[in-house]
C-alpha cells in the first residue's frame, strides 16, 4: 500500500523543479496525471501535473514562468503510468509535444483482467481498502492557491498508480494477457499524439446541423465563428456565450427568414449582442457560391451475406469474451464487427493481433 509522503505543496521555486528532475532522470518510471480548466476557461490549457516517482509526489504548477521542456524530455524517455491516459497525454502532446516512449494504463489493465468497474475510486478501494474522496473533479484548477482538500484530491491521482500497477501487471502476466495492454497502450500513444487535423469545415457543424440547407449553414457558421471569438476574448467555454441548440436554432430561423433575434438570451451584453448581429448580417450577404455544402453521408446498405458475415463474427466475438471474462466490445464492437462483415479492409488493419486473433482472422 502506498505511503502518502508529498515532497511539498505547489512548486514554485525553478531549485525545486531540478530536485523533480534529477529524480525523474534517475527513475524507470514515473507515475503522472494532470488537472486542466476545460469547464471554466477557454481554450482550456494544463493547470497543475501530479507526479509520482518512488516514495516523493509532487504537484507542478504549468502556470507559472518555468521551462518545463527539460523534464517533459526526460518524461519522452521513461516508462509513464496514467490511469486513463488519453487525455492527459492529448493535453501533454498539445502544450508540450510530449510522446512517450511507452506507458502502461492502469485503466485499460483493470478492464482487461476483468473488472466491470474501473475508475480509479473503485480500483483503489477494492485492491488496498482504501475509500478516495470524490473530491472536487469540477473545480477550478486555474485558481490560486489551491485549497488543502484540492492538493489532497490531486495527490491522491497519483499516489496508489505504481503499487496497482504492479498487482495488475501480475495478473495480466498470470492470464497470458500482458501483451494485449501493451498493445493498447501503444494505440492510445499514436491516437493522443499526433498533430491536430483540420476541422475548418467539420468543427462549426454543430449537432442538429444536418437539418439545415446551405443558407442555414453559413449562417450557422458565422454564428459559431462569432462565439469562437467571444469565447476566447472572455476565456469562457463557448457553451457559456451561446448553447449548441441554440446557435443551431438561430441559423434555422434566420435561413428561413425567422425571428432569430429573439433567441438571443436576455443576458447578453449590449456589445455582444451587437457583434452577433454583424455575424449575422454577414452571412445574410454572401452570395450561393460562398455557402457551405452539405456534408454527403455515404451509406452502403448491407448484403445478406454481409450481414451473415458480421453475425459469424459476433459469435465469434462473444464466445471469446465469455471464455475469458471479458467485455465483449473490448474484442471489438458492433460497428467494428459490421464493417469487418463489409470486407472493409480498413477495419482489419485497425485491429490490435490479439483482436485478430480471438475473432479467429488471422
Amino acid at each position: 500500500m502506498a505511503e502518502a509522503t508529498f515532497n511539498s505543496a505547489l512548486l514554485n521555486q525553478p531549485a525545486t523543479l531540478q530536485s523533480v528532475l534529477k529524480a525523474a532522470s534517475r527513475a524507470s518510471e514515473i507515475a503522472l496525471d494532470t488537472e486542466a480548466d476545460s469547464m471554466h476557461a477557454y481554450p482550456e490549457k494544463v493547470c497543475l501535473i501530479q507526479i509520482r516517482i518512488g516514495k516523493q509526489s509532487w504537484l507542478l504548477d504549468p502556470l507559472l514562468d518555468m521551462d518545463l521542456g527539460p523534464l517533459m524530455e526526460v518524461f519522452a524517455r521513461k516508462s509513464l503510468l496514467f490511469h486513463a491516459a488519453d487525455y492527459d497525454l492529448r493535453l501533454l502532446f498539445r502544450r508540450y509535444g510530449l510522446r512517450p516512449a511507452s506507458i502502461f494504463d492502469t485503466m485499460w489493465a483493470a478492464r482487461m483482467v476483468g473488472h466491470e468497474r474501473f475508475g480509479l475510486e473503485y480500483m483503489v478501494k477494492h485492491y488496498f481498502g482504501i475509500q478516495l474522496e470524490k473530491g472536487p473533479q469540477t473545480a477550478n484548477w486555474g485558481l490560486r492557491p489551491l485549497t488543502p482538500v484540492m492538493e489532497t484530491y490531486a495527490f491522491n491521482d497519483v499516489l496508489h498508480l505504481s503499487p496497482l500497477a504492479d498487482l495488475l501487471r501480475k495478473r495480466l502476466i498470470e492470464l497470458g494477457r500482458l501483451s494485449w495492454v501493451e498493445q493498447i497502450c501503444e494505440r492510445v500513444i499514436q491516437q493522443a499524439c499526433e498533430p491536430e487535423q483540420d476541422l475548418s469545415d467539420t468543427q462549426w457543424r454543430l449537432k442538429g446541423s444536418h437539418r439545415l440547407g446551405r443558407r442555414g449553414l453559413g449562417y450557422l457558421r458565422s454564428i459559431w465563428s462569432w462565439r469562437e471569438q467571444e469565447a476566447v476574448a472572455s476565456n469562457r467555454p463557448p457553451f457559456f456565450i451561446l448553447s449548441h441548440d441554440t446557435a443551431v436554432a438561430m441559423a434555422e430561423k434566420a435561413a428561413t427568414g425567422g425571428g432569430w433575434r429573439e433567441m438571443i438570451p436576455r443576458r447578453m451584453a449590449v456589445r455582444r449582442r451587437k457583434a452577433l448581429e454583424k455575424a449575422v448580417k454577414e452571412a445574410e450577404s454572401l452570395p450561393t457560391t460562398s455557402l457551405p455544402e452539405r456534408l454527403k453521408i455515404k451509406r452502403h446498405r448491407a448484403t445478406d451475406a454481409e450481414k451473415a458475415k458480421a453475425d459469424q463474427l459476433k459469435t465469434v466475438r462473444d464466445r471469446a469474451a465469455k471464455k475469458l471474462g471479458l467485455d465483449p466490445s473490448l474484442i471489438a464492437s458492433r460497428a467494428t464487427l459490421t464493417r469487418l462483415g463489409l470486407e472493409d479492409g480498413l477495419a482489419r488493419t485497425e485491429l490490435m493481433a490479439w483482436q485478430r486473433q480471438l475473432l479467429e482472422l488471422d
